[in-house]
């Protein structure tokens, strides 16, 4: 799908404003959506032009001819403690403020269809659904605080039906909590409770499960595939467990032989096949495997390809580890750190960008949307001021 440059976007400045707007709209959706500030430059060039982009219509066709929204940037936690996660933006521009104060008091522990779930980390728990491109946050009640209950790890998702998950702001969403209790007479036993921001509660727990014990839990970024939440808990091994949206309930999923968690080797990924994947180092071979289900029904793991990070990844220092941080839903894509720096990992096209210099990150998260022009911003938080905090 061709688009236009930053620079021939500049170009677009000589267009008259009185073509058609259905000729303009044809050439303006070849503006790249990883750089907004190529729609608000022309935005400010008449009356016209601003009317054409601040458009919802336009902004809708927008979505529709690129499909997946564009990475603006992405959150990371470092492996030190005390210290605050951080915004790093991606672009050479990032439209909305970013109130770093947030993210001085709060830990990001998810990031997906446009939203943020931050966690203040004390006992018990304050969550805050926090959307950057319009500002709006809110504060998660805490009525299923249970005292025994430890948290594992929590996500973030748009609980609309049929929605493509290109601009979804202004729609319900739902936060899952994964707990384990623990008692000084019995085993770990996991359960998961769900926060609807339409009712403003959080469900009853699910059945509980038990798990090997001491398990060791990494918090590694959870996967959504299809109609399941998947998490990787560690134990000199791993296991993935998987939380039914539709059912509310949670399984464990074994992972393929050899596959090891707390080493920062593995991370789960969510394919662009739509199927649950698991990326996972053996020194510099990158091992891929994807779960599919065989003919008798049967859900198996298939490692699909090897590849040799070396031919393609600066790796710099051979002495530093290489280690998976997170993945990018429904990309083929992974991130990992080297000697020297940062990285985005294509693997379909198998290459490699980097993203920042070297820093000791332990997770990252992207964040995904697509730009709304302040206009529209405002009238989404207008309608749902009455719902946020």
């Amino acid at each position: 799908m061709a688009t236009l440059s930053s620079g021939a976007a500049d170009d677009l400045t000589s267009l008259s404003p009185d073509l058609p707007d259905e000729l303009v709209h044809e050439i303006l959706f070849r503006l790249p959506p990883d750089e907004p500030a190529c729609l608000a430059r022309l935005s400010l060039l008449s009356k016209p032009w601003r009317r054409l982009l601040s458009d919802p219509a336009f902004h809708r066709r927008y979505r529709d001819f690129h499909r997946k929204p564009p990475m603006f940037g992405f959150f990371y936690e470092l492996h030190k403690w005390g210290t605050a996660d951080r915004f790093v933006p991606t672009t050479g521009s990032w439209p909305p403020p970013m109130p770093n104060h947030i993210l001085g008091d709060f830990r990001v522990c998810d990031c997906r269809h446009g939203r943020v779930l931050l966690d203040d980390g004390q006992v018990p728990s304050r969550f805050v659904v926090w959307d950057p491109m319009t500002g709006l946050r809110r504060l998660l009640t805490d009525s299923f605080y249970n005292e025994c209950l430890i948290c594992v790890d929590t996500a973030v998702l748009c609980a609309m039906d049929g929605c493509d998950h290109s601009t979804c702001h202004d729609g319900p969403f739902r936060v899952v909590f994964i707990g384990v209790e623990v008692g000084a007479q019995r085993d770990e036993m996991a359960t998961a409770c769900v926060y609807s921001s339409e009712t403003g509660e959080w469900s009853t727990p699910t059945s509980e499960l038990q798990l090997v014990e001491d398990s060791f839990y990494e918090g590694m970024p959870n996967v959504l595939v299809g109609d399941g939440l998947h998490f990787l808990l560690t134990y000199q091994g791993c296991r993935i467990l998987k939380y039914d949206l539709g059912r509310h309930c949670i399984s464990m999923i074994d992972v393929p032989a050899g596959v090891a968690g707390y080493d920062g080797g593995t991370t789960l990924m969510a394919a662009e096949d739509g199927g649950l994947g698991i990326a996972h180092l053996d020194k510099f071979m990158l091992h891929l495997w994807s779960r599919d289900s065989g003919l008798d029904g049967v859900a198996a793991w298939t490692q699909h390809r090897v590849l040799d990070l070396k031919s393609f990844l600066p790796i710099g220092n051979p002495a530093i580890k290489v280690e998976l941080i997170g993945s990018m839903e429904g990309a083929d894509i992974i991130f990992a750190t080297t000697a020297l720096g940062v990285y985005i990992i294509d693997l379909k096209l198998v290459r490699s960008k980097k993203l920042r210099d070297r820093e000791n990150l332990k997770h990252l998260f992207p964040f995904m949307s697509f730009y709304i022009p302040p206009g529209q911003c405002a009238a989404i938080s207008s309608s749902t001021r009455g719902h946020n905090n």
